[in-house]
Order: structure tokens, then C-alpha cells, then sequence
């Protein structure tokens, strides 16, 4: 990706983190996202559809790193070796922190979370063929282990104690488990 298009991609994304601190993300206008960017209106729809793209693209951009490894979780060795997976989520979480916290302050965090949540437990379904109907048990497994982790990593943002954090969530991970 050309580097201009990387620096206007990251002072929307920018803007509009800090817009949806101070307002509810749907009366965020796009003049007010352009001027906050400090970019042309024209450049913004070279980018973006509409405002609702242009949100969906933040969230994309701040979940992409935790979903990628959800895509590469084995339900089985998250029992055997929680700590392995627990690091790398942190490492993700870690990386965004800044990011993350002013979304957590922000109007659609909850709707966000719950969409990641569903995001994670089908990646980590899929990738080790379970189905709702087949593996009910795993499939309930994975689905409280996520929602666990995920409302603890934003609860405890933006002050991340790593190793407690990681402890915490390797011990729900291993009760999920047995």
C-alpha cells in the first residue's frame, strides 16, 4: 500500500477514535471526521463509502491482530498449554492499547465486543471443525472462555498487568477445559 494512503488511513483512523470518545460514533459527520484528519472531503469518499464504512474500517483495523490468531487456535492445546495463546492475545491487546481504550470509551464498544466475541469463537469453531450442533460441549467451552476473556482484557484497560492478566485467563482457560 502506497505510504500516502497508509498516512490518511491512520489520521482518519486516528480522528475518529478521538470523535467517538467525545460523541456517539453515528453523529460523527464526515466533515467533522475530515477537518479532525486534516483532509479533503473528496479524499475521505476516495477511501470510504460512507461514515458506517469508514467505522467498520477502524474497528477492522484494531481487531484484525486478535482475530488473525483466533484463526490459528487448537481447542485441544489450549488445555495442554493456555499460556502460549493467553501471551500472544495480550501481546495484540498490548500493541492497541492506546487505541483500544479510546475505543472502549466510545459509543459502539458494545455492539464492537459483541461482534468480536462471535467473530472469535467461529474462527477458533471453524478452524477445529465444530459445529454448534456436533460439538454443543466445545462449542460452549469456546464461546464462555472468549466472552471471559475478552470483558477482562477490556475491563482491564488501559492498565494491563500482563502477568496477572495472563494468570487469570490461563486458569479460566484450564477450568473451561476439564
Amino acid at each position: 500500500m502506497d505510504r500516502r494512503i497508509k498516512r490518511t488511513k491512520a489520521a482518519v483512523f486516528n480522528a475518529m477514535l478521538d470523535l467517538m470518545v467525545e460523541k456517539d460514533a453515528g453523529k460523527i459527520t464526515v466533515l467533522e471526521l475530515c477537518k479532525r484528519a486534516d483532509i479533503n472531503k473528496s479524499t475521505f469518499y476516495l477511501h470510504y463509502k460512507s461514515m458506517e464504512d469508514c467505522l467498520e474500517s477502524c474497528f477492522q483495523i484494531i481487531m484484525n491482530g486478535v482475530v488473525d490468531i483466533s484463526k490459528l487456535v487448537n481447542y485441544n492445546e489450549i488445555g495442554r498449554n493456555p499460556k502460549a495463546f493467553v501471551d500472544r492475545v495480550i501481546d495484540e491487546v498490548e500493541k492497541s492499547a492506546e487505541y483500544l481504550c479510546k475505543f472502549k470509551a466510545s459509543t459502539i464498544c458494545g455492539p464492537s465486543i459483541k461482534m468480536l466475541k462471535q467473530n472469535l469463537v467461529e474462527n477458533i469453531a471453524n478452524y477445529n471443525g465444530f459445529s454448534k450442533e456436533n460439538n454443543y460441549y466445545e462449542y460452549a467451552n469456546i464461546t464462555f472462555a472468549v466472552g471471559g476473556m475478552i470483558d477482562l482484557l477490556i475491563e482491564m484497560l488501559p492498565n494491563l498487568n500482563k502477568e496477572l492478566l495472563s494468570k487469570s485467563m490461563c486458569t479460566m482457560l484450564q477450568s473451561y477445559n476439564n
